[in-house]
Formats: structure tokens, sequence, C-alpha cells
């Protein structure tokens, strides 16, 4: 139950002959805000769902960028370009941009046009007005129609400079100056296109760009229902899943209906393709994964730290604040609440104090690689140097893992009796490996609380973590875990895999790669062109889509039910799970010689029939 004190707080959604959409509906009129097109692996899965609403009968307007943020935009960061680049190497981006947006215009038939035709010069003067009058402590003050145009602005500019405050150097207001005059553009131009068209739905590809939030927001404003969409979660085979939600985040909204599937056992292929995404995330070769790759033993990362033997180990894994500060600042993600532990700092420190105390265990507190530049960005956050200042001096049983280390979590996972967790998403992970984990909220994490052991008082913290220590490794804490992946990676996803194919970290051979260079040499979009003539005449998601939107749904979820996926039962679930422990103990240790530890719990449990 959730707020208690220790409480342990089909196949493809989407298959062809799925008749959600069985009523007739009127004709709607959608809106599509593309402004990213550069993105191809973005800009593709939009354009289907595109079609498959055109197909189900509806209007389609497909709005572009038409360069009004060469300034900077996200595909130019995305591009690793920095705001003061080259105008010629922005130019670059901005030209595959046009290519892509007229290519997809051109392949799929979609009438549109671009906000630079629409914008008046009206407009931009009144743009350039409130960019010149804008100071650090004015341009929360930009309010246009009921929106915060200055907060949105904030949305992107705070993640890629990784803020939890908004105090601005010289340099970085010049930065976020560019950010708020693409978020007006982008607020006159959607104002405009919502005047003109009167449109009965609007959609796009991510709602945390800021020259993306206006168009929600207004939308909003107007009544109007606002989808986004975002590829999936699961790394084995995330293009080829899609989120389409209406309104902000569905992650947080998974939470409503975990009631309904909290006692839906998994079917074998479901545990089968979680396991997938925990396999991809070990390997840490993705962009989206922080931690490296495992390299170690688990008795190397005991010496790595100075553990012995006989100490159990507790890991506490911190959180980046520049995330969570951005999503309250604008307003996505709430703020009344009170933690148990103000800052993250006092969090660790109460858990260094109780631990001293305590020399027949070890706590070894990981700071989130986020917090520091790697292979996403170059930045440093404001929390890291109080952190690097908070930390100088341990007592013996307690080590910072600071990023520098070069230890992958899955490596430490190997020794770890209980995790302590913020609001990280590796409370989850550590739960789908059957390691207890101890949380002090329940408001700021993006899964099921009762995965977990929440302590809500200091007494009942460490209390919380002296039964997870005495509870130990656990098979029904895979269990539970495992159905909540189910219900965030498969059953609330879209699968456009049949028109969709390029999937990531599979480069083929050779001969084939040379091949796709030539053909790009002769024609920069041949990729993107192959992609459209290898779509099917009719995506299989298509009744799935006209049915969310034509019904105005606020996800899948809203139209299907736990029986309307493969059916499970408790003990081929858990025959499957242990299919799944002896796949996780393979990517674990290659060389099959784990003797203790998670190794040792994960190889007894698959053993056991």
């Amino acid at each position: 139950m959730r707020g208690e004190h220790c409480e342990h707080s089909r196949p493809d959604l989407v298959d062809s002959d799925q008749t959600v959409a069985g009523k007739a509906h009127s004709p709607l009129k959608v809106v599509f805000f593309a402004p990213h097109a550069e993105l191809w692996v973005h800009a593709f899965p939009e354009a289907l769902v595109a079609e498959a609403l055109v197909q189900s009968g509806h209007e389609v307007l497909y709005v572009g960028c038409d360069r009004q943020f060469s300034r900077f935009c996200v595909p130019m960061r995305a591009n690793k370009l920095e705001p003061d680049a080259p105008l010629n190497e922005k130019s670059n981006v901005c030209e595959r941009c046009e290519r892509n947006k007229t290519l997809v215009r051109e392949q799929f038939g979609f009438g549109g046009y671009d906000i630079g035709a629409i914008l008046t010069q009206e407009d931009r003067s009144e743009v350039e007005r409130i960019v010149t009058a804008a100071s650090p402590k004015n341009f929360l003050d930009i309010i246009i129609d009921s929106i915060e145009i200055g907060r949105a602005a904030l949305s992107t500019y705070l993640l890629v400079f990784k803020k939890s405050d908004l105090d601005f150097s010289p340099s970085e207001w010049a930065v976020f100056s560019l950010e708020l005059r693409n978020t007006l553009y982008s607020f006159f131009a959607c104002r405009r296109v919502l005047d003109r068209e009167r449109p009965d739905r609007v959609m796009l590809y991510s709602s945390g760009y800021s020259v993306n939030l206006v168009w929600c927001l207004l939308s909003e404003n107007r009544d109007i229902p606002f989808y986004y969409m975002n590829s999936g979660a699961n790394l084995s085979d995330r293009l080829q899943k899609l989120v389409i939600s209406r309104g902000h985040s569905l992650q947080r909204r998974l939470l409503n209906y975990w009631d309904l599937y909290r006692d839906k056992p998994c079917s074998t292929a479901t545990l089968h393709y979680v396991t997938d995404h925990l396999v991809e995330v070990m390997k840490g070769r993705s962009p989206f994964v922080y931690s490296i790759g495992g390299v170690l033993e688990g008795d190397a990362v005991r010496r790595y730290f100075g553990v012995s033997a006989q100490q159990k180990v507790l890991l506490a894994t911190l959180s980046s604040y520049d995330e969570l500060f951005a999503s309250q600042v604008t307003g996505l993600f709430p703020s009344d609440f009170e933690l148990l532990f103000p800052r993250q700092v006092d969090w660790i420190r109460a858990c260094i104090d109780w631990v001293a105390l305590r020399p027949e265990l070890f706590l070894i507190a990981r700071v989130h690689p986020r917090e520091f530049p790697n292979k996403r960005d170059a930045v440093k956050s404001d929390h890291a140097r109080e952190l690097e200042a908070a930390f100088a001096e341990l007592p013996g049983n307690v080590r910072i893992n600071w990023p520098s280390d070069n230890v992958s979590f899955y490596d430490l996972a190997k020794i770890v009796d209980v995790g302590l967790n913020g609001w990280s998403t590796v409370g989850k992970e550590l739960s789908l490996l059957g390691i207890p984990v101890v949380i002090y909220t329940q408001d700021l994490i993006f899964y099921a609380p009762d995965l977990n052991l929440l302590g809500t008082d200091h007494e009942s913290y460490f209390g919380c973590i002296e039964a997870a220590l005495d509870e130990g490794w656990s098979a029904e804490r895979m269990r539970r875990a495992f159905r909540w992946q189910a219900l965030e990676d498969r059953y609330s996803r879209i699968d456009i895999s049949d028109g969709f194919h390029f999937k990531e970290h599979q480069p083929g051979p050779l001969w084939r790669r040379a091949a796709n260079r030539l053909r790009r040499s002769i024609d920069p979009v041949a990729m993107q062109k192959m992609d459209c003539r290898r779509r099917p005449a009719v995506l299989g998601a298509r009744p799935v889509i006209a049915g969310l939107v034509e019904g105005a749904e606020h996800s899948v979820l809203d139209m299907v039910g736990p029986d309307d996926f493969e059916p499970g039962d408790i003990e081929a679930e858990t025959n499957g799970l242990r299919e799944q422990a002896l796949r996780l103990y393979a990517a674990l240790y290659p060389d099959q010689s784990a003797t203790e530890g998670l190794g040792e719990n994960l190889w007894r449990f698959a053993q056991q029939r």
C-alpha cells in the first residue's frame, strides 16, 4: 500500500486485425507541428502516424520550420553543434531539415505550410521587442494569452546546461535568449495556425522541447486535445515502438493503471522482451545509458572500494536535479510536497551518520553520471560541485562512486545487498534483478512505489533498511518488477515495426554500409527514400492510432485492458522468470564464475525446477 512504513511498496499491442476504432467518426482536422525533420528517426515515425490518420479519413496539416530557428535549434544540438558554431555548419543542418521535410510532404502527400509563411512582420517585430527587453530579472513575466512564454522557454535550456537555479551568467543568458526567441516565434506561429485552421487535434514529436511546449500549452488553453509522440524506452527496439499520449508525460500517469496490471502474469514472450532491454542497458553502448558496460567481477569491485567479504553493501543512487528542476519550473511536474530529506546531500549525510556506527555495513553513494561531462554532453552541473565539497571527508566504511571511477552500475549491482534510492530509475532496475530497494519519497519516482520499501520518517526509513537487509534477494520482487516493466514497455506502446525497420546497434555487414554511403553520396536522402518505399500500404497500428485520436483518449491503455494481451499463469510466469534469471546471469557473468552475491542468487533461482 502506498504511503505506509516499510510497505512493499497480447504479444504486440497493435495486431493488424485489432478493431478498437470500430465506431464511425466525423473527419478531424489534425495539425502536426514538425520543426525537427532533420531528426529522421523522429520525423519518419511521426509521418507514419499522420498517414494512418489520413487513411482513416482525417485531414492532416503538416507544419514545418522553414529555418525560423536557424540561430540555434534542437537538431543542431543533436548534431553536437554549440550555439556559437560557424554559420555554415548550422546552415547545413537546416538544409538537411528542409530536404527531409520536403521529402515527407512529397512521399506522404501531406498538405501544409511552414511557420515562416504565416508569421507576419508585426509578429517578428514584436518578438524582437520582447527579446530585447527581456532580462534575467523579468523574463518570467513574459505572459501572452495566459501562456507563460518565459517559463516555457526554460524547458530545453535547463536540461542542456544542467541548471538547478535561474541565475544566469552573461554567456548563459546569451544562449537562453536564443531559446526565448525561438519559443516566441513558435508561440506566435502557433496562435496564427490555430486561429486560421481551428484544428480538432494538435500532434507533435516530444512535448519537452520549448518550441513544442508552447503549442501544447496554447492548445490546452483552447481546449484542443494535443498529443505527443516519443520512441519506446526498451533499448532493444526503441525505434520500433511509439508512445502516443494525450497531454503531458504518460510515464507518471502509468501509475494510474498499475492496479489493473499488478496481478497479471507476464507471458514468456513479454518476460523475454523486458530482459532484452536489461541486456542492452548492461552493454552501455546507447547514448541513453549513462553507465558504462560491465567489466569487473564482484571481488574486483569489492577490492576497488575497499569492502571486506564480511560487510553487507548499501548502494545509494543519486539523481540529477536539473531534470526535476526543469519539469517543476516549467509547471509540468508538481513541487508542492515535502521530502523527508529536503536535499540529496542531506539524505546521504544521514545515511553516512547511520552507517558510521555499523561497521558490518559499507555504504557506496553513486553520483549520477549525468552530473558530470558524459557521452551525451560536456557540461558539469552545479549540484556536482556541491557534492564534491560536501563529501571531502568520509568514514572508513563509506565511499563515493564518482563517474570518473568508470565503474558500471551493473558491476556495482553484483555486490549490493540493499539499494537506497532517491528517484532514479535504478531503483526499478535493482528490483528487476531481485535486489531490495528503500525509498524515502513516492512523489518523485516514475515507477510503482510498491516495488520498493518506503520510509516516511527517519525512524521508519532506517527501519526499512534493516528489514531489507533481513529479507535479502527475492524472486517475487523480480516478478513484480517485470510486471511493471511490461506495463511500461509493452502494454502502453504502439508497435510500428512493420513501418520502420531501422534498428540501432545493428550496423550490418561492411558491404551494406559501403553501399549505403555510396547511395548517400549520390542522393543525400537516399536512405530516407528507402524508408518511404518500404513502408506498408497500411500500417498495422492504423486502427489503434485512429481510435486513440478520434476518441480523444489519453493513451492506448484507455482502449484496452489486461485481457487484451497474451494470457499467462503463475506457473508459466515462474518458469519464464527462471529463464530470464539465467539470461541475466550470462549477461552479468560471461565466464559464469559467480559464487556469491547477485550471481549466486540468479543462478540458484534459475536452476530450481
